[in-house]
């Protein structure tokens, strides 16, 4: 595929799969959404991290948590840089939609602020939304935490997302998709884009979504006529071109 531009709970313990980011690839190019190719690491197992008995305030702020919608958790702070290893969070979730299975896994940065488990839940839910890349009856969608995923779903730092869709420019602002694996620009997660009018959660879908169909082989295309709902492929980051925002495959689904 070539390069291209973006735009629950997670069981058992939170132990981590680890993989190195690769290193800086050629002189970038003109940045737009399109997917690259390029070699996509794999995860060695890493140990698993212990959980402390929650304290008082703890309790109070998973209470709040709870109370925000999936898809409008961890609005935090944009950040330029992270840690730089990947986490494949582990778990699985159920099997969504009917038709052939694709899976696909959910891989977070280290050192990025907010909770890995609200970006895993929060795909989680996109993709096994029927609105979503089910495509009707023909597939079928569950969250694993193989090496052998069809589809990988990063969130990570700007920089990071610029090193690993290199030769594509993604200037720290885009996400991009480069082979199976959709990245995603933690500052755009976070933040989203001015002309979605601070619809953060519309804009979230939409980025999930078209980075995903990118992985799944589909191109860009503009908007069908003033006024409609903007197709997901569409560089709904860039520009609307007069269609109103969507983040969905199918909205009427």
């Amino acid at each position: 595929m070539g390069l291209a531009l973006g735009l629950c709970v997670v069981s058992g313990a939170s132990a981590m799969l680890m993989v190195g980011v690769p290193a800086p690839g050629e002189e970038p190019v003109t940045p737009e959404e399109t997917s690259a190719q390029g070699p996509t690491g794999d995860g060695v197992p890493d140990g698993t991290r212990a959980h402390p008995a929650p304290t008082a305030q703890e309790e109070t702020e998973e209470e709040d948590v709870e109370e925000t919608p999936v898809l409008l958790r961890s609005v935090v702070e944009e950040v330029d840089t992270a840690d730089g290893e990947i986490q494949v969070m582990e778990g699985e979730g159920e099997v969504t939609g009917e038709g052939p299975l694709t899976t696909f896994a959910v891989e977070v940065e280290e050192g990025l602020p907010g909770k890995n488990e609200d970006f895993v839940d929060a795909v989680e839910l996109i993709l096994g939304d029927p609105r979503s890349w089910g495509e009707d009856g023909d597939r079928s969608l569950q969250r694993v935490d193989g090496d052998d995923a069809d589809i990988r779903v990063l969130l990570a730092a700007p920089d990071t997302v610029d090193r690993m869709c290199a030769p594509l420019r993604t200037n720290g602002f885009v996400s991009c998709a480069n082979g199976n694996r959709a990245i995603i620009n933690q500052n755009r997660w976070v933040a989203g884009v001015e002309h979605f009018d601070d619809d953060l959660e519309t804009y979230r879908i939409y980025l999930i979504n078209h980075e995903v169909g990118h992985t799944l082989g589909h191109g860009h295309v503009n908007c069908p006529g003033e006024g409609e709902p903007a197709p997901v492929m569409q560089q709904q980051t860039l520009d609307l071109q007069g269609c109103e925002p969507n983040g969905w495959v199918d909205p009427d689904a």
